[in-house]
């Protein structure tokens, strides 16, 4: 035998450097260094937008005096927080390219260099949101003249809040035990935000009628400022330890991040919103296990209407948030009736858009429905069910909150219910198409061409909602405390909602067996 002699080791971070450095000569033989004219674009495209909505934005931001109580300005901040919190959580946020992913993370590059761009990005970008909301909320409840200390606090604490909301979303990546909790304990915070808020805006008759003082309820600024200067640094700290740290996270916790950031992108790209409820479906039904047939489908209840009850039964989560929403048009009660009505009519077609995913399911693969061989008829009879039921105490509980906040008097809870089953069949209209099924003509605009199939969908059941129930609409619009509402409104919805519905079952073609 010959002896063999082994290579000599190459030091890793020689190797690293080698890749690194051919990778990115790779990139720029592939795609160009960066173009001056691109540059161009986006500043003059960021130049356009501060000069048409800038003054809008500052106007919203800094008023020109403080107003109102402080309950809804606290809670509109927290919730836009949470929600920032919340695209993180969907985000990463630490993520690379799925291109990155697929061959830099096998290779021996740091991966602190590789993720390190993302988690700079996302601090820039939480330290930016939290600023502007702090400012916000400085700007709505700081007596005038402003000092510089208010000014300072809800920057620093703004920016403090969002930066401590990065370093729980990256552990809520890194632990997914700690997100399962983390989740549900934030979504309990947003419910309760708002049920506060409602609360707040129904003990409205007992404020001092010589006005309101920001300064008596809210802690001082200097408070403020000097807990946020030291959070402030603390998160910073965290962040350098979470950077220090990146080595040791796990492959496959990027990965998972990646596809999901490059579906989202491939969503955004495509202009097709349902590609990300068809993706959020299967992440949650695809980490669910253990699902056992439940006893409805043995009960003698009508099979689409069992399968409907079993979607929501096992997505609890989506009915808690009905009550939330049905809260927030009692906190909008002051804004203008345009805006009450938007509320109303979006909230009662996203409550009954609930079981809207199996409709969806049916629309693009009606296999199953054959194999039952049921008429159309009986298919929208059945999905039709559910969807009328929450849609029934949505708007009941919404328009009820209004009658007990004293915006409305007479029988609005009636009033709801009556317009449910309208609201059911523009949910399921809606369910049935997608955007790319509903137009592909493209409209020409200075920024490029655009799908009219986006504009079709986000149209898509709304109109319907909007002409069904009319009546309501124009009851809100017309008919405001102390004037009693009249039970004629209520029996003309009841009617219009009725003739939707049997003009959506006795068509000519429902009579014929789905997919024949």
């Amino acid at each position: 035998m010959t002896a063999t002699r082994a290579p000599a080791a190459v030091p890793t971070s020689a190797a690293a450097t080698g890749i690194r450095r051919r990778i990115r000569r790779m990139r720029i033989a592939a795609v160009g260094r960066v173009d001056p004219s691109s540059v161009y674009c986006v500043l003059l495209a960021i130049g356009m937008a501060a000069a048409l909505v800038g003054q809008p934005v500052v106007a919203v931001v800094w008023p020109s005096r403080a107003s109102g109580p402080p309950a809804p300005v606290l809670v509109v901040a927290a919730l836009v927080l949470l929600a920032f919190f919340g695209v993180l959580r969907r985000l990463g946020p630490l993520v690379v390219s799925r291109a990155d992913a697929t061959w830099l993370l096998p290779a021996p590059v740091p991966r602190r260099t590789l993720l390190a761009p993302a988690l700079l990005l996302t601090a820039l970008a939480a330290v930016i949101l939290g600023g502007v909301v702090g400012l916000a909320v400085a700007g709505h409840l700081a007596a005038r003249p402003a000092t510089a200390t208010g000014v300072l606090a809800g920057l620093t604490g703004g920016a403090a809040a969002a930066l401590v909301l990065v370093l729980l979303a990256v552990r809520c990546q890194h632990r997914p035990r700690t997100a399962r909790v983390v989740d549900l304990l934030t979504g309990a915070a947003g419910a309760a935000l708002v049920v506060a808020a409602a609360g707040e805006r129904l003990a409205a008759g007992e404020r001092l009628a010589g006005g309101y003082a920001p300064r008596d309820v809210l802690p001082p600024a200097s408070a403020v400022l000097a807990l946020a200067g030291a959070v402030l640094p603390l998160a910073v700290v965290a962040l350098l330890w979470v950077w220090w740290r990146l080595d040791d996270w796990p492959t496959h916790r990027i990965v998972e991040a990646s596809a999901t950031t490059g579906s989202y992108a491939d969503a955004v790209y495509a202009v097709e919103p349902s590609f990300l409820a068809e993706q959020s479906t299967r992440r949650y039904w695809r980490r669910r296990t253990g699902v056992r047939t439940s006893r409805l489908l043995r009960g003698g209840v009508p099979p689409l209407v069992a399968q409907d009850l079993l979607q929501v039964g096992r997505r609890p989560g989506r009915l808690g948030w009905l009550v939330p929403t049905a809260v927030a048009p009692t906190v909008l009660a002051d804004g203008p009736t345009w805006l009450l009505i938007g509320v109303l009519l979006v909230g009662a077609l996203a409550a009954a858009s609930v079981s809207g995913a199996s409709t969806h399911t049916d629309a693009a693969n009606p296999a199953v429905l054959r194999l039952l061989g049921l008429t159309a008829r009986q298919v929208r009879a059945q999905r039709l069910v559910v969807p009328t039921g929450i849609a029934a105490l949505w708007c009941a509980l919404a328009l009820g909150l209004l009658q007990v906040a004293g915006e409305r008097a007479g029988p609005w809870w009636a009033f709801g219910v009556a317009a449910a089953p309208a609201v059911a069949v523009a949910a399921l209209w809606r369910a049935k198409a997608s955007a790319s099924s509903l137009g592909t003509v493209f409209i020409d605009t200075p920024l490029g061409a655009f799908p009219s199939g986006m504009l079709l969908w986000l149209a898509n059941g709304v109109d319907v909602v909007a002409v069904l129930a009319l009546p309501l609409w124009i009851g809100l619009a017309t008919v405001s405390a102390p004037e009693p509402l009249g039970w004629h409104w209520v029996v003309t919805q009841a009617v219009l909602s009725v003739v939707s519905c049997l003009v959506l079952l006795l068509r000519p073609s429902a009579a014929r067996t789905v997919g024949l």
